[in-house]
């Protein structure tokens, strides 16, 4: 089948499993600087707004990576790409939270960005071509990888503040797993089909004016910014709203990452179809509802359930969305597009609940978010009609051929 490769190809499933591996290291980072915020906090005596700041740093890396890499993986081997970003990755995380300047860390924590926009556009992009049409098994089988390290990470870290250690472990640690990546891509080939002319495929200006890709590009704009938001402030929540300690408020972020490999690890191994968008609505329809629950309950455990909750419903939004993008458009500026706009919204909107905690308090960040969710129940069910608008005249092709 022209623009997809045989994963049962040896090289090319090890390879694939090399790309498991790097999405969990991945996930990993995503997660340890957020279930270290408590922390972090605390020992430098930074605001809420300068923490936001630091963050949103790494959020500027990733969405400026993304982009570039989009184009650049178009006219470079994607295996360069990658090593570079995960070098980068490996010295700025080494380094990261070992002296107390702010603007330091915001410098560092902006490279691990740029290291974290070249797996998340090579890693995607090469996976959506060894998929079986029209499917996404493979898609949500490495972002489920992404929550192994998502929970890993975190919960390593909490033992270690637990046991009255700083964390820098953990964040050497990662580093050194980022350079070793780095070694074992630049030894495996990549024999992904170069097809920059697959059906549907197009580039520059009027790629970005697609429709379906914009819907999706602003989709996940707004479903990124929910995620990190939730993950990265879950734990200060616990520690502020609810009264527990910041160890407890790390293993809520594990908890968060938990319920996103459950449904991400279901939705590789049960669903077989091909329009990922209705399952992209009732994830959303489930995220907001227990995002609601995180609000309006008090205990700690119903909370603990809800953020459970809350990670199940979020689990498979962004792969699905990847497969719908997939489905339609298999270029390497169409992954760097809307994974783009999840960048921003990875900036835009963590910053923008530092500044919510800072004037009305985490519980009211916390209202943003569901509100944000609501949007996004919304916005999938745009997705739906779109696509089978798109969708309409194939269908009718195949019943008159």
């Amino acid at each position: 089948m022209p623009g997809m490769i045989d994963i049962s190809d040896r090289p090319t499933r090890r390879l694939y499993f090399l790309f498991l591996l790097g999405f969990a290291t991945f996930g990993a980072v995503f997660t340890i600087i957020g279930a270290a915020l408590p922390h972090i906090i605390r020992t430098f005596g930074w605001s809420y707004a300068l923490t936001g700041t630091v963050l949103a740093a790494n959020a500027v890396g990733y969405f400026v990576s993304t982009f570039v890499c989009g184009i650049l993986v178009q006219r470079i081997a994607p295996r360069r790409v990658l090593i570079v970003g995960l070098a980068l990755g490996a010295v700025s995380l080494s380094l990261f939270i070992r002296w107390p300047s702010p603007w330091l860390n915001l410098f560092l924590n902006l490279c691990v960005g740029l290291c974290q926009g070249t797996i998340e556009v090579v890693t995607n992009l090469e996976v959506m071509h060894m998929e079986r049409k029209g499917q996404s098994r493979l898609l949500n089988l490495v972002h489920a990888a992404f929550c192994v390290g998502g929970i890993v990470g975190p919960a390593a870290l909490g033992l270690l503040l637990g046991a009255g250690g700083g964390g820098l472990g953990v964040f050497a640690a990662t580093a050194i797993v980022l350079a070793l990546m780095g070694i074992l891509f630049g030894v495996s080939p990549f024999p992904r089909i170069r097809q920059n002319e697959e059906q549907g495929t197009r580039t520059g200006l009027r790629l970005m004016l697609q429709p379906l890709l914009l819907l999706i590009t602003v989709f996940l704009l707004l479903y990124v910014g929910a995620e990190l938001g939730v993950s990265t402030w879950i734990s200060e929540y616990f520690v502020r709203a609810l009264g527990a300690s910041p160890a407890t408020g790390a293993f809520a972020v594990s908890l968060f990452w938990i319920g996103l490999l459950v449904g991400r690890f279901s939705l590789s191994v049960l669903y077989r179809g091909s329009r990922q968008e209705y399952p992209v609505l009732g994830l959303t329809i489930l995220c907001a509802a227990a995002l609601g629950l995180v609000l309006l309950v008090t205990s700690p455990w119903a909370v603990a359930i809800a953020v459970f909750l809350t990670g199940l419903g979020m689990s498979g939004i962004y792969p699905l969305s990847i497969a719908i993008v997939g489905r339609f458009n298999k270029s390497g500026m169409a992954v760097g597009a809307v994974t783009t706009g999840g960048g921003v919204g990875s900036f835009t909107f963590p910053f923008l609940m530092a500044l919510l905690a800072q004037t009305v308090g985490i519980r009211g960040g916390f209202w943003f978010y569901l509100a944000l969710a609501v949007v996004l129940v919304g916005l999938a069910a745009a997705i739906i009609r779109m696509t089978s608008r798109q969708s309409a005249p194939e269908r009718n092709s195949r019943r008159t051929a």
